[in-house]
Protein backbone atom coordinates (compact mmCIF):
# COMPACT_ATOMS: atom_id res chain seq x y z
CA UNK A 1 0.00 0.00 0.00
CA UNK A 2 1.36 3.39 -0.99
CA UNK A 3 1.59 6.26 1.52
CA UNK A 4 -0.66 9.29 1.16
CA UNK A 5 0.71 12.76 0.47
CA UNK A 6 0.17 13.63 4.14
CA UNK A 7 2.04 10.51 5.28
CA UNK A 8 4.92 11.30 2.93
CA UNK A 9 5.11 14.83 4.32
CA UNK A 10 5.24 13.46 7.88
CA UNK A 11 8.00 11.02 6.90
CA UNK A 12 9.97 13.81 5.25
CA UNK A 13 9.82 15.97 8.39
CA UNK A 14 11.00 13.23 10.78
CA UNK A 15 14.04 13.99 12.92
CA UNK A 16 16.86 11.57 12.07
CA UNK A 17 17.96 11.61 15.73
CA UNK A 18 14.58 10.21 16.82
CA UNK A 19 14.26 7.41 14.29
CA UNK A 20 14.38 3.80 15.44
CA UNK A 21 16.74 2.19 12.92
CA UNK A 22 15.19 -1.19 13.66
CA UNK A 23 12.03 0.08 11.96
CA UNK A 24 13.90 1.00 8.75
CA UNK A 25 14.43 -1.17 5.69
CA UNK A 26 18.07 -2.03 4.93
CA UNK A 27 19.08 -0.72 1.53
CA UNK A 28 20.81 -4.02 0.71
CA UNK A 29 17.44 -5.80 0.81
CA UNK A 30 15.76 -3.60 -1.82
CA UNK A 31 15.31 -5.17 -5.23
CA UNK A 32 14.11 -3.22 -8.28
CA UNK A 33 13.42 -4.80 -11.66
CA UNK A 34 15.26 -2.63 -14.19
CA UNK A 35 13.10 -3.89 -17.06
CA UNK A 36 9.88 -2.52 -15.56
CA UNK A 37 8.46 0.87 -16.62
CA UNK A 38 9.62 3.81 -14.44
CA UNK A 39 6.29 4.29 -12.64
CA UNK A 40 6.12 0.62 -11.73
CA UNK A 41 9.71 0.75 -10.41
CA UNK A 42 8.88 3.79 -8.25
CA UNK A 43 5.76 2.07 -6.91
CA UNK A 44 7.74 -1.10 -6.17
CA UNK A 45 10.44 0.92 -4.41
CA UNK A 46 7.90 2.75 -2.24
CA UNK A 47 6.17 -0.49 -1.33
CA UNK A 48 9.48 -2.04 -0.27
CA UNK A 49 10.96 0.84 1.74
CA UNK A 50 7.88 2.22 3.45
CA UNK A 51 9.67 5.50 4.20
CA UNK A 52 11.52 6.80 1.12
CA UNK A 53 13.32 9.47 3.16
CA UNK A 54 15.10 7.17 5.61
CA UNK A 55 16.75 3.79 5.09
CA UNK A 56 19.57 2.02 6.82
CA UNK A 57 22.80 0.51 5.63
CA UNK A 58 24.00 -1.87 8.30
CA UNK A 59 24.24 0.23 11.47
CA UNK A 60 23.95 3.58 9.67
CA UNK A 61 20.79 5.58 9.01
CA UNK A 62 20.63 7.13 5.54
CA UNK A 63 18.54 10.24 4.92
CA UNK A 64 17.39 11.06 1.40
CA UNK A 65 16.18 14.37 0.01
CA UNK A 66 14.38 14.71 -3.29
CA UNK A 67 14.24 17.79 -5.45
CA UNK A 68 11.96 18.60 -8.37
CA UNK A 69 14.00 19.26 -11.49
CA UNK A 70 17.24 18.60 -9.66
CA UNK A 71 20.14 16.44 -10.71
CA UNK A 72 19.55 12.71 -10.96
CA UNK A 73 21.93 10.11 -9.52
CA UNK A 74 23.90 9.87 -12.76
CA UNK A 75 24.51 13.64 -12.80
CA UNK A 76 25.55 13.54 -9.14
CA UNK A 77 28.01 10.72 -9.76
CA UNK A 78 29.52 12.49 -12.77
CA UNK A 79 29.95 15.66 -10.73
CA UNK A 80 31.48 13.71 -7.84
CA UNK A 81 33.98 11.86 -10.06
CA UNK A 82 34.86 15.11 -11.84
CA UNK A 83 35.57 16.87 -8.54
CA UNK A 84 37.51 13.88 -7.24
CA UNK A 85 39.65 13.81 -10.39
CA UNK A 86 40.42 17.53 -10.09
CA UNK A 87 41.43 17.13 -6.44
CA UNK A 88 43.74 14.19 -7.20
CA UNK A 89 45.42 15.96 -10.12
CA UNK A 90 46.36 19.01 -8.03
Amino acid sequence: MLPTIEELQQMKEMDIRKIDKNQLKDISEIRIEKNEPPLKRVRNYLEQVGNPYFLKSGEYILQFKYEDGGMDINDCMLEYVSKLTKIQSQ
